[in-house]
């Protein structure tokens, strides 16, 4: 996730329109493209089978449960690591003018979410920018490639003014194309 540029207000609103509310009955809309050269795949994603197991060590507890929760759409499992599980992911801070807000990374075993103190703490500090980075980069654990901007995403490349702090219908139509 890039911490750098915003997106337009008038994008933001046309992106706030085609939101799905959580749970509601999303109208039919297809899954969005990948920006050039990126693609979604089960293999490029924390999920172990149809389930994901995480663990936490970082401050930023409300946007990490927040996108635990919205992205919980009932095809993969996503739960916390127990006593008799392994976890696929652990969630780091770290503080870093690296021009990131946060970024996934997978690696062979448990893969990584780190979330940028650095724009958390100051341009990012809201709630619903905070939300927004934590919901994209579980989206790429969950195998979710970036969206260009002429569509309605959480996978947006950038983070934009009034971001969607949920999956979109489009989000929720990539998803289900990759773990039907």
């Amino acid at each position: 996730m890039r911490a750098t540029g915003r997106v337009t207000a008038a994008a933001a609103l046309a992106a706030a329109l085609l939101l799905s509310p959580h749970g509601a009955a999303a109208a039919a809309v297809g899954p969005a493209p990948c920006v050039r050269g990126e693609s979604e795949a089960r293999g490029d994603s924390s999920v172990d089978g149809k389930e994901l197991r995480w663990e936490d060590d970082s401050k930023y507890n409300d946007p990490l449960k927040w996108a635990h929760k919205v992205w919980s759409l009932g095809l993969v499992k996503i739960a916390p690591d127990g006593a008799g599980s392994v976890n696929d992911l652990e969630w780091r801070d770290y503080s870093k003018a690296d021009g990131h807000a946060g970024y996934w990374q997978g690696k062979p075993g448990v893969d990584y979410i780190y979330l940028n103190s650095y724009y958390l703490d100051g341009r990012y500090k809201d709630r619903a920018s905070r939300r927004h980075v934590a919901v994209h980069e579980l989206g790429h654990a969950l195998g979710m490639c970036h969206k260009p901007d002429t569509w309605a995403s959480v996978m947006w490349t950038k983070v934009v003014d009034n971001p969607p702090t949920e999956p979109t219908h489009r989000d929720e139509a990539n998803y289900r194309k990759l773990w039907k």
